[in-house]
């Protein structure tokens, strides 16, 4: 089996992540429930703050496709597509 710590260029070195899970298994069942609870909120707010960023995004393409599209169907913008974004 060939783990993390054998693939490193220093062959039975310890890496930091197999550091870190050793002192996680060896910290209470309370204290890893804690650590995981936080781990999962953190990733949480992560997924919120890239859904907002998504929907701020989509709403401005939104918004700029309308305003293109009103004016192209208004006659304002005279075939030329390069106008239509223009601010």
């Amino acid at each position: 089996m060939n783990t993390i710590a054998q693939t490193t260029a220093f062959p039975g070195a310890i890496t930091p992540v197999d550091a870190l899970w050793t002192l996680i298994q060896s910290q209470t069942k309370t204290v890893r429930k804690a650590l995981a609870k936080r781990i999962l909120d953190e990733e949480a707010k992560l997924d919120a703050r890239q859904l907002s960023e998504k929907a701020r995004q989509e709403a401005m393409v939104k918004g700029s496709l309308t305003k293109a599209f009103n004016e192209l169907h208004s006659g304002k913008a005279k075939h030329n597509a390069r106008t239509l974004f223009a601010q």
